[in-house]
């Protein structure tokens, strides 16, 4: 989702208030599942809604 909206995980993770090292684990799926703030965070910053964003049972090529 990331990168169809254009953004880098840097872009990503300054726009969203999220760690670059906590999205690079949701990214490779070491993590997974975040907390709905965080998904909320995200998913503003992708222009999309919590709804949208990958979920653990999707594949990380979705992402």
């Amino acid at each position: 989702m990331r990168e169809r909206a254009e953004l880098t995980a840097s872009e990503l993770a300054a726009r969203s208030g999220v760690s670059l090292p906590y999205l690079s684990q949701l990214e490779s799926g070491k993590r997974t599942n975040p907390r709905m703030p965080i998904r909320r965070a995200l998913a503003q910053a992708l222009g999309v809604t919590a709804a949208d964003l990958p979920t653990s049972d999707t594949t990380t090529d979705e992402q």
